[in-house]
């Protein structure tokens, strides 16, 4: 009689193949199509602890991580993990943790999920400019062209955010709206407090805006920047303002809490349990983002600046034009 054990379970076959790493309406739609169980339905509190899962099971598991990315891409892999926590798929645990990595990996692997919905700001190449020819670097000048938004603003807004993996998630938002994003991890340098002072703006003011942990040592530490960066700057208007985590988007948004570390020597005067930013979906963060930038953009200057800026290039165009 054959072995059934091994048979992969109706909801395995039911995850769709996505060629590529690109987002496309066809992988989306792919992904949309799949026969996804309700959360609910399967996964429930149980006091039965599973040395090892089923691949029916690890199959569920599959069906909730493409849900969760499907309207939540790109996201961080920890963030992907407290998502699928949430949803009661795994434990709130470092090997549950462990279990969304490898599925991830897997899925990543055989196509079913697109590598560019996840991502990891933490490393990266730097490579010089360069192009084929003249006629090819001109025409990348003409479409690349861009007006300093902020010039005709009354204000200028910087991005910083506790960890390199979250700019991925964020940086679409920032570069649509010409924001510097910075990443500060922990305790900034000396060094990169003076660069920041030195590039402020002494003819307007300017608003520094930071995402991090809800921890003793993520608070402290943008105190700590904006200690330094006012050092260097006495003279420069900055305000400086957490966007995340807070303690009051601990509760509206529900989001899943950890033990603070005691050995943190800063933890005595924090009150509570510690919060990842990783935490808030991806979605949301954008979306903290954009309302943080947009509320001091000025609607007749940024459309002043978007008329020159498309008759700028319309003129770097026709140059080119006469040069080739």
């Amino acid at each position: 009689m054959p072995d059934k054990r091994n048979r992969p379970s109706s909801a395995a076959k039911a995850v769709p193949k996505v060629t590529g790493d690109a987002i496309t309406a066809e992988s989306t739609a792919a992904v949309r199509s799949t026969v996804i169980p309700s959360v609910s339905a399967v996964y429930r509190p149980s006091a039965v602890k599973r040395a090892r899962r089923t691949d029916a099971q690890l199959a569920d598991i599959d069906a909730v991580i493409l849900e969760v990315l499907l309207d939540e891409h790109p996201a961080t892999l920890r963030g992907t993990f407290y998502r699928v926590m949430s949803a009661g798929a795994v434990a709130k645990s470092e090997a549950g943790y462990k279990l969304v990595g490898r599925q991830v990996l897997k899925l990543r692997r055989s196509r079913d999920l697109p590598y560019s919905w996840i991502t990891d700001g933490t490393r990266y190449f730097v490579k010089p400019y360069s192009w084929n020819d003249v006629e090819e670097m001109l025409e990348d000048a003409a479409a690349s062209y861009r007006r300093m938004l902020w010039r005709d603003q009354n204000i200028d807004v910087q991005m910083f955010t506790e960890k390199d993996a979250i700019t991925g998630v964020i940086s679409g938002v920032t570069a649509e709206w010409d924001v510097p994003l910075g990443v500060l991890r922990g305790y900034c340098s000396e060094s990169f407090a003076w660069k920041v002072a030195e590039l402020l703006s002494r003819r307007k003011p300017t608003v520094m805006y930071q995402l991090g942990d809800h921890d003793p040592s993520g608070v402290d530490a943008w105190r700590n920047f904006a200690e330094k960066v006012t050092a260097f700057a006495p003279d420069a208007d900055v305000r400086f303002e957490r966007l995340a985590v807070l303690p009051e988007q601990i509760y509206t948004l529900d989001l899943p809490t950890r033990p603070t570390k005691h050995t943190d020597s800063r933890s005595a005067g924090f009150d509570g349990e510690s919060v990842e930013v990783d935490a808030i979906a991806p979605s949301k963060l954008r979306e903290i983002v954009r309302n943080a930038i947009e509320k001091y953009i000025d609607p007749a200057a940024l459309a002043l600046t978007r008329s020159v800026e498309a008759s700028e290039r319309d003129t770097i165009t026709r140059m080119i034009g006469g040069i080739l």
